[in-house]
């Protein structure tokens, strides 16, 4: 019988962490490590066609599937998540609010919004009922799905009212959705409204 401890990489726990998500400068000791660590992990994940990108000033680092051919396929790895076009649009809307804030608040961080907002705020743009009707009637679903996919972070969540919970919008939004990403999005909008 082979008494040996398994000999692993000091940065493995920060490997399994990227594969499961995000990380962000908020949980300061695995973001001081990873920071540390950021070569030999970029060198593992490179071998096996992911690459890792940190972006320090926004705080965060995810990892990125490297396309190897002319049809942007992959090695499949990291699940690629199609989006609903009712959250799709919500996103944008994240996005742009994010950018707009970046632009106006040089001394806050971070942007928060109610959920109340983020409804009122994209009813707005809506002229047809029809669309609203539509949008409106799964709403509470499309948020959930856009925290769970890490774009929104739940901050504080009454229990008596739902219009009163406030999120953090996630500085990843921008790296998922880029500015081409945003400016396709855009344009088939304003064909479907």
């Amino acid at each position: 019988m082979d008494n040996r401890k398994p000999i692993y990489e000091p940065y493995a726990p920060l490997i399994v962490k990227l594969l499961q998500g995000t990380i962000y400068d908020e949980n300061e000791k695995v973001w001081n490590d990873l920071l540390f660590y950021q070569i030999p992990i970029s060198q593992y994940f490179e071998k096996i066609a992911i690459e890792l990108i940190i972006e320090k000033k926004d705080g965060y680092a995810y990892l990125k599937q490297i396309e190897f051919d002319e049809d942007k396929n992959t090695i499949g790895l990291i699940r690629r998540i199609p989006l609903k076009y009712e959250t799709s649009l919500i996103c944008v809307f994240l996005r742009e609010m994010l950018d707009e804030f970046e632009i106006n608040n040089v001394d806050q961080r971070n942007l928060y919004v109610t959920h109340k907002f983020l409804k009122e705020s994209i009813e707005l743009f809506f002229k047809e009922k029809a669309n609203k009707v539509k949008l409106f009637a799964n709403f509470d679903r499309y948020i959930e799905s856009i925290v769970e996919i890490g774009f929104l972070k739940v901050i504080s969540k009454p229990e008596n009212s739902k219009d009163e919970t406030r999120y953090e919008v996630r500085r990843i939004i921008k790296a998922k959705i880029t500015n081409d990403v945003l400016e396709d999005f855009k344009k088939k909008l304003e064909k479907d409204v």
